[in-house]
């Protein structure tokens, strides 16, 4: 197993001569202003995507320059001249390089292609993407001005560029023009979609070549490299290798693993023995909710349509038509902050997440009891921890997910005996967590039996497989993935 402490002695020594260059679109630390005053709030705290978890957690170890989007109102505030801050706040470790954008950039880029063109058209969710060229305009932007700021950082010095996620397509190629000596990784952590799909994209050479032009590429599943290797076949002269697998373009060659992402198994565990315990006065001054020790089934995850929290919904609705003998004896937790509020397909699904949860409440519902709870606000990680430990269940419902790191961790947290995962079966953290009860979240009648299931299994089948997965998680945690990804993109 590697340790927090070979992976910083890799650092140390791989990196000794060059710099830590990461890029991503969220920022880990922002600054809001709140009636005058400053407020610090940690990303690490809030449900939110598991890229910046991961990235804090790495770049706690190695040091360096992250680049990331400004979202706070107070982020220009407490920045130096350059735009930079070392985080975190309270035990700085690492630089936080930020971007300011403008409305237009921010419309274009953010809220234009990176979710309502790319987000849709790489998730297999039904949900119909957008092409406009004046989004594109922007991205592109957006893009050159990360790669303006990252060469004024690195100069002519020796580094290694970490680039995450799909906001940052073209960037690999921009730098390469300029620096052609910079090593460039990218890991991208959304699905990458079929040829079938993928074609319909405008943009989509120009997407490619970007990606082609740095030195390895990163997928959490075989599948998805597979469907990008397809998409360069169709698309451009490309040479491809699957023996490793590689891609040569314009001679210049592309390596491309599947790798997928774990978690800091030590950290959690860590985290969870100096945490409070949670009993129903606790959960209630917290979340608002009346728990009397009834069972307890918990979702967590960005309010997104590609979570499938519809179906989890219906899936419950089931249950409770099915297993009458769980009513007044169970409830739903679902933990869930609204992203993307302006976009009008979240507004819309928003809606439609309260509506039917207010429906359920009213049919199954009683005076003193009501089964589902929709919780909309933050809820720090440490916390968050100790609702999973409380949790009988968790219900990851996701349609689409290249990982679901939400999954990993709540297998962490648990009581051998006591929890059980329900895993969709369309998370990429289902090919690791093969002894979960894997669902498949379209499949109403199925999912509320499996449920069922869940709940009635005996302790020590919970222990067998809840361990099992344990030990997978611990072996393979996140500093074993930063080393598998550094070192194939160092081509070590």
């Amino acid at each position: 197993m590697i340790t927090e402490q070979n992976f910083i002695r890799y650092i140390k020594k791989t990196f000794a001569d060059r710099q830590m260059i990461v890029v991503a679109q969220k920022e880990p630390y922002i600054h809001t202003t709140t009636e005058g005053s400053i407020k610090e709030i940690k990303v690490e705290k809030a449900i939110g995507g598991g890229v910046n978890t991961l990235i804090d957690s790495i770049l706690r170890k190695t040091g360096g320059t992250m680049f990331a989007v400004s979202s706070g109102d107070a982020d220009h505030l407490m920045v130096d001249k350059e735009g930079k801050i070392s985080v975190p706040p309270w035990n700085p470790s690492y630089t936080l390089k930020r971007i300011f954008l403008s409305d237009a950039e921010q419309k274009g880029f953010y809220y234009g292609v990176s979710n309502q063109t790319i987000w849709p058209l790489f998730h297999a969710v039904f949900i119909k993407p957008k092409f406009h060229a004046s989004w594109w305009k922007q991205y592109v932007a957006v893009n050159r001005k990360f790669a303006d700021a990252i060469l004024e950082e690195v100069k002519n010095k020796k580094a290694f560029v970490w680039i995450h996620d799909y906001q940052f397509s073209l960037l690999a190629k921009m730098l390469k023009k300029q620096r052609p000596d910079l090593q460039i990784g990218v890991f991208w952590h959304i699905p990458w979609p079929t040829y079938e799909i993928f074609r319909i994209n405008p943009w989509r050479k120009e997407m490619l070549e970007g990606l082609l032009a740095s030195d390895f590429i990163g997928f959490h599943r075989g599948y998805h490299v597979e469907n990008f290797l397809k998409c360069v076949r169709s698309d451009l002269e490309v040479i491809v290798d699957y023996e490793p697998r590689s891609a040569v373009y314009k001679n210049h060659t592309t390596r491309l693993a599947s790798l997928p992402a774990g978690v800091d198994f030590d950290r959690i565990s860590d985290k969870l023995k100096t945490s409070k315990k949670m009993n129903p006065t606790v959960v209630k001054k917290k979340l608002g909710i009346p728990w009397k020790n009834e069972k307890l089934v918990i979702s967590a995850e960005r309010v997104d349509y590609t979570k499938g929290i519809l179906e989890r919904l219906k899936i419950i609705d089931r249950f409770l038509d099915k297993y009458k003998q769980f009513r007044k004896n169970i409830i739903f937790v679902s933990i869930g902050v609204p992203s993307r509020t302006r976009i009008s397909e979240y507004k819309s699904y928003n809606s439609q997440i309260n509506h039917l949860a207010d429906r359920i409440n009213s049919k199954h519902g009683t005076k003193n009891w009501k089964p589902v709870y929709l919780v909309k606000h933050g809820v720090s990680r440490e916390d968050l921890f100790s609702y999973y430990r409380l949790a009988d269940a968790c219900l990851v419902t996701a349609l689409d997910d290249g990982m679901n790191l939400v999954a990993k961790e709540y297998l962490i947290c648990i009581d051998s005996k006591k929890g059980v995962l329900l895993l969709s079966k369309f998370t990429g953290a289902a090919k690791d967590l093969k002894e979960s009860m894997l669902i498949n979240p379209f499949d109403t009648e199925g999912s509320s039996n499996a449920l069922y299931e869940a709940l009635t299994m005996k302790p020590e089948m919970k222990k067998a497989r809840n361990d099992q997965m344990k030990t997978i998680l611990q072996e393979n945690n996140v500093y074993k993935w930063a080393i598998d990804f550094l070192k194939l993109a160092l081509n070590e």
